[in-house]
């Protein structure tokens, strides 16, 4: 066949938009392992670590000829947290969630209304199922990112959202909302006729969540992730919890499976061992305010945030501190959010795996180095 003068097939007009980037699949940038990884709000603990690399070395790796069966861990995470499997969803970390709602919800031209700055994937689906988008921008002040609760609930009212995205704490900021404000967030949402997700990757490093709400707001999505307290990133998998309507239309988008066989055994062998992430999460969060209570002693500003992360404004001294940290610790230098400028942000580790790190801001911010 000659196939002379024909194309490439085009893609649908918002995948085909050149306003919609994605990173070059081809490059990566390895992270050097002589340094300490404190950039990507992964889980740090070392005794977390050695866990999950005891558990999959329990783990029958014969299995990985065989496609999941994710039945089993459907009944054990729903006894887990307290609700039926017909309420879960499993899928590639709590991403695979947000995917799915887009997918199984949002048409072109809807409006989806979510935080700006916020994780990265909320933009770029709304691109790509050629949403529109009504941002609700964090501000900032002397406490840090701030929204306020008139804002939200107007911009709500206003806007006729299919879809309204609050994580809840929500990255970069690590900000939150109370109890009392989420449930009013859900309720304006669901007055308008909108799907509410509240993303909690970052439970329980903040342990408020509106998971018990499911059955009360039909409206009410929840996505959460194996990734961060439970030490996990590299296995991709996460879960969302709704009422059975919604989750039907979920699952209906789903792929084959799910998720991975050797993740669908690790996470019914890590969901026996919850206290050991609980005391993880302690140990990073114990970690983390030690690291801020220190800073505050050199009078530097500070924001405490409720994921498994913080900021610190070193002002001043930012070049002098940047310079002897670089070959110590990888974390992220500043941010081009107004809301944030200034800052620089550090995962959350163990109390004696920031103490190097606090040493050599102490001698910079008094002279020393």
């Amino acid at each position: 066949m000659n196939l002379k003068g024909f194309t490439t097939p085009t893609a649908r007009s918002p995948v085909a938009d050149p306003k919609l980037w994605r990173p070059d699949w081809t490059m990566g940038v390895p992270r050097d392992p002589s340094l300490m990884w404190l950039d990507k709000n992964e889980n740090t603990d070392p005794e977390m670590a050695a866990l999950a690399a005891r558990v999959l070395g329990e783990i029958d790796l014969t299995a990985l000829c065989t496609y999941p069966e994710c039945a089993p861990l459907y009944h054990k995470l729903g006894k887990h947290i307290g609700v039926s499997p017909d309420h879960l969803l499993l899928s590639h970390g709590s991403d695979g969630i947000i995917r799915s709602v887009f997918e199984a919800f949002i048409n072109p031209g809807d409006t989806v209304i979510h935080t700006v700055p916020t994780f990265a994937m909320y933009a770029v689906y709304s691109q790509m199922y050629g949403a529109r988008v009504v941002p609700l921008i964090y501000q900032p002040s002397e406490r840090g990112p701030s929204l306020l609760m008139e804002e939200i609930m107007e911009t709500i009212a206003a806007a006729h959202p299919k879809l309204v995205c609050l994580p809840n704490p929500d990255s970069p900021t690590g900000t939150v909302f109370a109890p009392e404000a989420l449930r009013r967030i859900i309720e304006a949402a669901c007055e308008a006729g909108a799907l509410m997700l509240v993303d909690e990757a970052y439970f329980p490093f903040y342990e408020e969540t509106a998971l018990p709400w499911i059955d009360e707001y039909p409206n009410l999505v929840i996505a959460r992730t194996f990734a961060k307290a439970w030490g996990l990133s590299g296995l991709r998998i996460g879960y969302g919890a709704a009422c059975p309507e919604v989750i039907k239309y979920l699952h209906k988008v789903r792929p084959m499976y799910e998720v991975n066989t050797i993740a669908v055994a690790v996470m019914e062998r890590m969901l026996d061992l919850s206290h050991e992430v609980t005391a993880s999460v302690k140990r990073l969060n114990e970690g983390r305010d030690t690291f801020l209570t220190a800073m505050e002693k050199l009078n530097l500003r500070t924001l405490r945030g409720r994921g498994n992360f913080l900021h610190v404004a070193f002002g001043s001294h930012a070049p002098a501190i940047h310079q002897v940290l670089r070959d110590m610790v990888l974390y992220r230098l500043d941010f081009n959010e107004p809301c944030l400028k200034g800052f620089t942000r550090f995962s959350a580790t163990t109390a004696g795996r920031f103490q190097p790190i606090i040493d050599c801001i102490t001698r910079v911010v008094r002279g020393d180095a």
